[in-house]
């Protein structure tokens, strides 16, 4: 078997820094990777974040250099996200899986201007919108989401992320307000910290509100949280982070009506790639995470930001394309 890789590292700015628990986003650094074998061309996408149990770009890029120039080597098991590319772009033909379309949820910014974009977006076709918290003052955040969520057609639910900044208080007032909105909220994601599951799993069960796990599910210890039966609500998954695809579909078929496919701000190479784990879970029929094809102002995003990627326009994917434009 004859195999050649060729890497290239890419930079991207968003339009708007991206405000989280976390604080600003400015840019978006990983890398593509091109493989060559038997004749065949296939690509990946290593798109780290080490904030959610990842590999670092730096470990990343040292390790890519290594698989440059030794294409057999194995991906060691703590760099998932090398492992995701490399094992996307060597799958042939992703086992007879048919492409589906799928429902996209909005991404709304934070603070204010996310109840401003809700209109935007539920005017467009959106029924299912997501909303950063844990931002700016709680006070001010519980005041936004009565009026975004009093706002909300019959139909429309929200999805609310906190990216595990939030205290025990702040997550009984959370729930507090939330649980009086039962057919608009579709879950609050990730409240608290990694280690603090019990804590929620007891409030969640208190409240009748749903919360979703997302950072809990990566890194070392995450895939506990994956087992059939250990968390009720849904599970946030960033398929890019979670090391080889085939390995990956296999954990989540038992969980997969749970599942809720989520972006890392990829580009269409690590997009596709993360839908085509999910075209392989038949009972995954959330709507997906992926309203951050704009977030950038580059060539490496092809599909339109839109309620629905349909299968037609997956089909018209073009990864060679988006290679060739860095």
């Amino acid at each position: 078997m004859n195999r050649s890789i060729t890497v290239k590292r890419y930079e991207r700015r968003f339009r708007q820094p991206l405000r989280t628990a976390r604080g600003a986003w400015a840019v978006r650094e990983g890398f593509l990777l091109r493989v060559e074998r038997d004749g065949a061309v296939g690509y990946g996408e290593v798109a780290p974040l080490p904030e959610f149990g990842s590999e670092t770009v730096a470990a990343a890029e040292a390790f890519l250099q290594e698989l440059t120039n030794d294409p057999g080597r194995a991906v060691p098991e703590d760099l998932p996200c090398c492992a995701f590319a490399l094992s996307a772009a060597l799958r042939s033909g992703w086992g007879g899986t048919a492409m589906r379309s799928y429902a996209v949820s909005a991404f709304l910014p934070a603070g204010s201007a996310g109840l401003e974009k809700s209109g935007e977006k539920v005017a467009a076709g959106y029924r299912s919108l997501k909303w950063k918290i844990g931002v700016e003052p709680i006070r001010e955040e519980l005041r936004l989401a009565g009026e975004l969520l009093k706002g909300l057609p019959s139909g429309v639910q929200l999805r609310l992320d906190a990216n595990g900044g939030l205290t025990r208080t702040d997550l009984e007032r959370w729930l507090d307000v939330l649980g009086k909105f039962p057919d608009k909220v579709d879950y609050l994601e990730q409240p608290l910290a990694c280690g603090e599951e019990a804590v929620m799993a007891e409030l969640s069960a208190a409240s009748g509100v749903a919360i979703a796990l997302d950072e809990s599910l990566n890194g070392a210890h995450g895939g506990r949280w994956l087992e059939p039966g250990a968390w009720r609500g849904p599970l946030v998954i960033k398929a890019a982070l979670m090391g080889g695809v085939e390995a990956l579909a296999s954990r989540l078929r038992p969980v997969a009506d749970q599942v809720v496919l989520s972006s890392v701000f990829e580009t269409g190479i690590g997009l596709e790639s993360s839908l085509r784990v999910v075209d392989a879970l038949p009972a995954a029929e959330r709507p997906v995470g992926f309203d951050t094809v704009d977030a950038f102002g580059d060539a490496l995003n092809p599909i339109d930001s839109k309620p629905k990627i349909c299968e037609a326009v997956r089909r018209a994917y073009d990864p060679e394309r988006i290679w060739n434009s860095i």
